[in-house]
């Protein structure tokens, strides 16, 4: 579920542009061309110049956290956003890095901490009546919530800051939005409003000119044509995706492409190919400690497994899957683990571990009002 990490970190550093043309440059610096290579998706390059100066003011910091968070390393970014937070005597940097912070919480699977920091970041532009700020928080707030599984509320703000971004005619912005919607129509079992969104954000990425927006676009069409039974069409979208990632240095999206083409290859059959993707993306998300996509490849990988009768290894990568997602808030990770963990047991002879497993997983589903029970055929 989470995704379009490196996206939400080039809009901040483009919006964050004006916010630091008042604050003093670190020296040696040259601040609006860092963020230019940021837009080029060249984080590597920007990193390298910020961790060699020897001083840096709160915006440079938070450029740091901005090229971090590009390439994947969520925690290291977390830790330049929260020095950035702690020097900054601007309010919009201050606002940057708090809605930095809670994207980052969210990539990594706590989505109430990260509610709590884009609220934060609410509370203070809604004082200072700075309508740009507004939008920003209560998108993050939004996709805090999408990640949470309070989806309807997830709904409403979405549809909010829809709207601003329409009135702006900020393409980009549309995209981000019609993908997240996108994710939680699927969610919901709306398959057929789903596919619609994500189509919308593919067509607005293409207008935007902005090639990661369409390769996450595409990765959402993807994911949901799977679900549809629509196997082909999910195995073409993600190698139109793979093509725009292989150019960039965007670690998450190589890795989210490489666990999705496997998903879509394991349900075509293709267990042995499917089992490659799996462990590169295995390899990726550890490199850049996503736990959470991590315990996915797990889980999928795991059914890979099951079905070749590797029963005691499809156990090992279940229980490590568990751990994973019961460390985040990622419900719809819980309950798939709980329910193919259930399978595994019972072929081992556990029954009743079995048994209790599977209720729990159905009866957790049916209380966040997922459909997950029903993805046994994916």
């Amino acid at each position: 579920m989470a995704a379009t990490k490196q996206t939400t970190a080039k809009r901040s550093a483009k919006t964050a542009k004006s916010a630091r043309k008042t604050a003093k440059p670190a020296a040696k610096l040259d601040l609006p061309a860092l963020e230019e290579l940021l837009e080029q998706n060249r984080p590597s390059e920007v990193l390298e110049k910020l961790l060699s100066a020897r001083q840096k003011d709160a915006a440079a910091w938070f450029l740091t956290g901005e090229a971090q968070r590009q390439l994947g390393s969520f925690e290291g970014a977390l830790k330049s956003y929260a020095v950035a937070l702690q020097t900054a005597d601007q309010a919009e940097t201050r606002m940057d890095a708090l809605l930095a912070m809670a994207a980052c919480y969210r990539t990594l699977g706590h989505s109430a901490a990260a509610y709590e920091l884009a609220e934060d970041a609410l509370k203070m532009a809604q004082e200072l009546e700075y309508d740009e700020f507004t939008v920003r928080a209560m998108q993050e707030m939004g996709m805090a919530l999408r990640a949470w599984g309070r989806l309807e509320e997830a709904l409403d703000l979405l549809d909010a800051v829809l709207s601003a971004y329409t009135q702006l005619k900020d393409y980009a912005g549309m995209s981000f939005i019609h993908w997240a919607k996108g994710g939680i129509f699927r969610l919901q079992g709306h398959f057929q409003e789903g596919i619609a969104q994500f189509k919308q954000a593919i067509k607005l990425a293409k207008k935007a000119g902005d090639d990661i927006s369409l390769a996450y676009g595409y990765c959402g069409l993807a994911g949901i044509s799977r679900i549809c039974g629509e196997i082909d069409n999910c195995v073409k979208n993600y190698k139109l995706a793979e093509k725009i990632f292989r150019k960039s240095e965007d670690l998450f999206g190589k890795a989210y492409t490489n666990c999705g083409m496997a998903n879509g290859l394991r349900q075509q059959g293709k267990y042995d190919e499917a089992l490659r993707h799996y462990n590169v993306a295995d390899k990726l998300y550890s490199a850049i400690n996503d736990t959470v996509d991590l315990g996915f490849v797990k889980w999928g990988r795991a059914d890979i497994l099951k079905r070749k009768n590797k029963m005691d290894a499809a156990l090992k990568d279940l229980q490590e899957a568990r751990i994973l997602f019961d460390n985040s808030d990622e419900t719809r990770g819980q309950i798939l683990t709980k329910l193919s963990l259930a399978q595994v047991l019972y072929a081992l002879g556990q029954t009743q571990e079995a048994e209790e497993l599977y209720e729990a997983g159905v009866a957790q589903a049916r209380a966040e009002g997922l459909h997950t029970y029903l993805e046994s055929y994916t």
